[in-house]
This record gives C-alpha cells, sequence and structure tokens, in this order.
C-alpha cells in the first residue's frame, strides 16, 4: 500500500511523482527558511516540478480539504475523550492542532497536488542512462 509506485509512496516520503528517487522540497516543513520549498527539477530524472505559472495555487483546495478533515478528526476526538466538553474546547484544540500542523499540511499540499497531474515512471530512469 505504501511501496514505491504507489501515490502514497511519493507523498508521505515527499519524493518525486514520477522516479521517487528525488527530493521535491528543498529542506524539511518545519524549518521556516525552507518552509514549502519546492525545487526546480528532480535530481534524479530532471522533471520540472512547476509545470506551469501558478500552478501550486490549486494545492489551496487540497489545503482546504486536509483543514476540514483535521476539524472534524480532532472534534471528534475531543468530544470522545473529554466528558462534558464543550464548544470552546473543542475550537482551542482544533485552532492548536492546527497551527501545530500547518506547515505539514502546506507542504502535504503541494505534492498531493502534483500527484494528481504527474504519474510514477518505473523505468525513467533506465531510459536516462
Amino acid at each position: 500500500m505504501f511501496g514505491k509506485g504507489t501515490k502514497l509512496y511519493s507523498i508521505f516520503k515527499m519524493k518525486c511523482p514520477r522516479c521517487q528517487e528525488g527530493d521535491f522540497y528543498k529542506g524539511h516543513p518545519y524549518i521556516y527558511s525552507t518552509m514549502g520549498r519546492v525545487k526546480e527539477e528532480c535530481s534524479e530524472c530532471n522533471l520540472k516540478y512547476n509545470i506551469e505559472p501558478s500552478f501550486y495555487h490549486g494545492s489551496y483546495y487540497v489545503t482546504y480539504a486536509l483543514g476540514v478533515a483535521l476539524f472534524v478528526i480532532v472534534g471528534i476526538l475531543t468530544y470522545l475523550l473529554v466528558p462534558n466538553v464543550g464548544p470552546k474546547t473543542i475550537l482551542i484544540s482544533t485552532f492548536v492542532s492546527l497551527v501545530i500542523l500547518s506547515p505539514l499540511f502546506y507542504a502535504l499540499s503541494k505534492i498531493i497536488w502534483i500527484n494528481f497531474f504527474v504519474k510514477y515512471d518505473k523505468g525513467i530512469l533506465k531510459k536516462r542512462s
């Protein structure tokens, strides 16, 4: 399920969607200086990550979906784990978790977005040799 060749492998390892070898980001999502900075191209298969100008603007929809999923999950977990919880507690717990996970969601949204448009090609590295 998470093996090489799947979209989930590319997303969770943050690797190139075509060859799944090269790194997608210049740095770690939680390091401020490199947060969300996508490399120009894959170091292994030379896939250009910026397919067209403003390509990653569509990833805002993915970020929104991840935020809604987080809101639902945290809300349900807070309601189940804390008896007699009020809406204020659910809102605060959701806000805190959103602040903590925002850099990760920002990074995940871009890698998920490009995986919609680029598919894995296991022979791409052999073709380049």
